[in-house]
């Protein structure tokens, strides 16, 4: 059985998931021409994981793309969050998109505006939490027909 946390936390999993697709659209609209330009190195060496040359230990690494399975367990945990009502299926996404970001706790403040509302941090909260009850318990259930198919 799934908590509170356990969903949150793959939730915020399947968005890190999300932001490692690559964008197809944007690479397409990269595209110059049919042949590469051609950088002359005027420093000749080896290239690091982080693809530069020389001393770039302050370069960050370029994430591993998505697998297979990633993508598959990102699609489960979406798909949970479609037993929300569709209004409160945008309070998680931007709750869980804060998290995904490296904040340790819900800025209920600043997602007051892009909730459309003025007033009521602490109802956005229960809003929340509300919503996410439902998403556990779609979990749940999906987690205990799953395991009633494989027995049979």
């Amino acid at each position: 059985m799934y908590s509170f946390a356990d969903v949150e936390e793959r939730l915020v999993e399947a968005m890190l998931v999300m932001r490692r697709l690559s964008d197809r659209e944007a690479g397409w609209l990269r595209v110059k021409a049919s042949w590469p330009d051609i950088i002359r190195e005027r420093e000749l060496g080896d290239y690091d994981a982080r693809g530069y040359l020389g001393n770039s230990s302050d370069i960050p690494l370029k994430p591993l793309p998505a697998t297979r399975k990633d993508i598959a367990m990102m699609e489960e945990a979406f798909a949970w969050v479609l037993a929300a009502k569709p209004d409160d299926r945008r309070l998680i996404a931007l709750a869980i998109g804060a998290l995904a970001r490296g904040e340790k706790r819900v800025p209920w403040m600043k997602l007051l505006r892009p909730m459309g509302l003025k007033l009521g941090a602490h109802g956005l909260r229960k809003r929340y939490e509300r919503s996410m009850r439902a998403v556990v318990k779609a979990a749940n259930a999906r987690l205990t027909g799953a395991v009633a198919c494989q027995t049979v």
